[in-house]
């Protein structure tokens, strides 16, 4: 976008305007409008007229450069170049020539010094010089020669008068190239406030371009505001995004959320990482029938991926949700994917819950088979529990033992221990009892 703007400064300024018309007062005031210049400073400059001999020529040399033959271009340029006694303007109109032809064959070096070349002239038209000075700040931005694009673009500020706003925004690309992001922000901010008094659209990059510079600085209020405002004037899934995540930074949880569920809602949400990360601020916010129900449709068709982790968020929904019956298959998926055995042992409780007991004694051998437990005592006083209740006393006995071995359930152990023996007793006697 730069360099067709630049080419463009290039035909109408140099060629179409200032060769064709012939005089320059006209050529001052075509370029008037376009760099802001008032009538009482274009005749603050005495600029010398372009004689006959070299406007043929440069004529000539135009009507080579627009079917494209460069060769009788540069020949006649140089033939103008040879001419003795060139006032300022004429040398000015030569210089500013070849850097048309250069900037066409992208050779920006020769460009920029055919362009230093015209401003080191006297006495030119306003208009030309404020027109090469915009030129070299692009050319010289373009190059990555930021420092020097910068203070071209201050020169031109010092002499445009109502300037536009994208001269603004350009001042703030270049303090961004150069990392002064602080200095970045009011220029922004000024162009804004030009487009506004001018009735000009504003464009979204520029409050993007806003957003960086408090982003970088870590000014996260005023990032917050400025996705307001893009989200406002431009809703799209990344502002939604980037809000939300600013929210949740900002510990605003409840706005975090519905800014997720909006985007949910809207269908731009399709990451299984943004899918899962809804789920858990529903979770948060206990809803846990709509996370289980994200959660679920997002494993089954794929959109969320396959992983321990996010199966055990959605046991977790589902048991939440008192939906123990639901959480049992998520998280025998869960304690497949891992190598440990946690779930294993979460699954053992679940069964436990829900009268299963065959198969919690099953999941609380297989969590301690698994190992890297936690709490290997917790899965012996779940497996002890489950057996008693499948009136395996011994068995039942062993494993109370075994969880007895850890200070943190010995009392709670050592009370089944002897609520065991008790139970086997009675039963050995009531088998005595219907023998006799």
């Amino acid at each position: 976008m730069m360099l067709r703007s630049g080419r463009r400064f290039l035909l109408v300024g140099v060629v179409a305007t200032g060769l064709l018309t012939g005089a320059v007062n006209a050529w001052a005031q075509g370029t008037q409008a376009a760099e802001g210049q008032s009538a009482a400073n274009q005749e603050t400059r005495k600029t010398p007229a372009m004689r006959e001999r070299v406007y043929t020529r440069l004529s000539e040399a135009q009507a080579c450069a627009e079917i494209d033959d460069l060769e009788c271009a540069m020949r006649l340029l140089s033939e103008v170049r040879e001419m003795d006694g060139l006032n300022s303007y004429e040398v000015a109109q030569l210089w500013n020539f070849y850097a048309f032809i250069y900037f066409g064959q992208e050779n920006y070096r020769e460009a920029i010094e055919s362009y230093e070349r015209v401003l080191q002239q006297p006495d030119l038209p306003l208009g030309m010089e404020t027109t090469t000075r915009f030129t070299l700040t692009q050319l010289f931005f373009q190059q990555e020669r930021y420092e020097d694009s910068l203070r071209m673009l201050d020169s031109w500020f010092a002499m445009a008068e109502n300037a536009n706003p994208d001269a603004y925004i350009l001042r703030a690309q270049i303090f961004y190239s150069l990392e002064r992001y602080r200095e970045g922000i009011e220029p922004v901010l000024q162009g804004i406030q030009v487009a506004q008094e001018q009735g000009r659209e504003i464009q979204e990059n520029w409050y993007r371009l806003l957003n960086v510079f408090y982003y970088e600085l870590e000014d996260y209020p005023n990032v917050i505001d400025v996705l307001g405002t893009l989200i406002q004037s431009w809703p799209k899934r990344e502002y939604f995004i980037q809000l939300s995540a600013m929210y949740g930074q900002e510990g605003d949880d409840t706005r975090q959320l519905a800014l997720y569920e909006t985007a949910y809602e809207a269908g731009w949400l399709t990451r299984s990482n943004e899918l899962v990360q809804l789920s858990q601020l529903l979770l948060g916010a206990d809803i846990p029938v709509k996370a289980a129900a994200i959660m679920a449709a997002g494993l089954e068709s794929g959109g969320i991926e396959s992983t321990d982790n996010n199966w055990r968020i959605l046991a977790q929904a589902w048991q939440l949700a008192q939906e123990d019956e639901k959480a049992i298959p998520a998280m025998t998926r869960a304690a497949s994917l891992m190598a440990d055995g946690e779930m294993d042992l979460r699954l053992a409780q679940s069964y436990q819950n829900l009268g299963r007991y065959d198969d919690c004694v099953e999941a609380s051998r297989t969590s301690m088979r698994k190992g890297d437990l936690r709490r290997e005592d917790q899965a012996n006083m779940i497996l002890g529990a489950c057996l008693f209740e499948l009136k395996e006393y011994s068995q039942a006995r062993t494993a109370f033992e075994s969880a007895a071995q850890d200070n943190r359930s010995r009392t709670n152990a050592q009370s089944w221990i002897d609520y065991v023996n008790i139970e086997e007793d009675r039963e050995r006697q009531l088998q005595a009892a219907l023998r006799r």
